[in-house]
């Protein structure tokens, strides 16, 4: 995962003139207005706003990438547990309390993907092992849905598949009739 800054120094330049335009912007405002003891000088603003927004390894960016952290359709519930896992824990590492548990587990249901994000929901786990535990269960038993589904289809037959390898098989057996046709070959069976 890469992680980048919430926002980019850029354009700041430090002048006074220049907050005012990042005070226009809704992540500089909304960290300006969450400030319990706001500078009083400029100086004291420019160090704060450099401080809050600067470092890249911030508590911030990676809040920010832990809360954009999302199942892709096809990744597997153990590589998406893995890099949810490694933010949380590098977030911790600057704040232990930065989330609360249920902050946490809600973190984690959200970021599965839609298939799973509805059965794990449905279930109330109430702590985040509760919610990796029926996770994990879900694919598991999705896996194993679609394992025998495969089983069945082979073992028992379905009329479409036994269709389309018919139609198959005649299709090869006409090409093949026409190139013995067309080259004069005749079949010899060993002896």
């Amino acid at each position: 995962m890469v992680y980048a800054p919430i926002a980019k120094l850029d354009n700041f330049t430090g002048e006074e003139n220049d907050a005012q335009i990042w005070l226009n912007n809704n992540t500089a405002n909304s960290w300006y207005q969450s400030l319990v003891n706001k500078p009083q000088d400029f100086n004291a603003f420019k160090a704060e706003f450099l401080r809050y927004f600067s470092n890249n390894n911030s508590i911030n960016c990676l809040v920010n990438a832990f809360t954009t952290i999302k199942q892709e359709e096809t990744e597997a519930v153990t590589t998406y547990l893995g890099c949810f896992h490694q933010n949380l824990c590098q977030i911790q590492a600057i704040d232990a309390n930065y989330f609360t548990a249920p902050q946490i587990l809600n973190q984690f249901i959200c970021g599965l993907r839609s298939s799973i994000l509805q059965h794990v929901q449905s279930l109330h786990p109430g702590t985040l092992q509760d919610a990796v535990t029926h996770t994990r269960d879900f694919e598991s038993a999705k896996s194993e849905a679609n394992h025998a589904q495969t089983i069945n289809l082979v073992m028992n037959g379905s009329s479409e598949l036994d269709s389309k390898l018919e139609k198959f098989s005649e299709s090869i057996n006409k090409r093949l009739e026409g190139y013995l046709a067309d080259n004069h070959a005749i079949y010899q069976p060993p002896q």
